[in-house]
C-alpha cells in the first residue's frame, strides 16, 4: 500500500476495492513463492518471497502438484 497506493493481484491486476467498493479495501491473498513446507527452523520469510494474489489466481497457482509461478500464471492469463 505504501509503495503503490493500492493492493492489486500481481498476476491479473484484480483489485477488490474497485470491484466491491470500500468494504473490500485491503483484501488480498498473500502467496509464499518459497513453499512454507520447505522452510527450516529459523528461516525468515522475506518480502521478496511473497506475492499478492487475488483469491482466484492464488487457487490456480496451487491447483496442481507442481505449483505455477506467478510469472507463468501471468503468461497463461495473457493467452485468451
Amino acid at each position: 500500500m505504501k509503495k503503490y497506493g493500492r493492493l492489486a493481484c500481481e498476476a491479473c491486476g484484480f483489485e477488490f476495492k474497485l470491484a466491491y467498493g470500500p468494504l473490500a479495501e485491503g483484501i488480498i491473498d498473500v502467496h509464499h513463492t518459497k513453499p512454507v513446507h520447505t522452510l527450516t527452523e529459523g528461516d525468515k520469510t522475506k518480502v521478496e518471497d511473497l506475492a499478492l494474489l487475488c483469491a482466484n489466481c492464488h487457487r490456480v497457482v496451487h491447483s496442481s502438484r507442481q505449483w505455477l509461478s506467478v510469472k507463468k500464471l501471468r503468461e497463461l492469463i495473457q493467452v485468451k
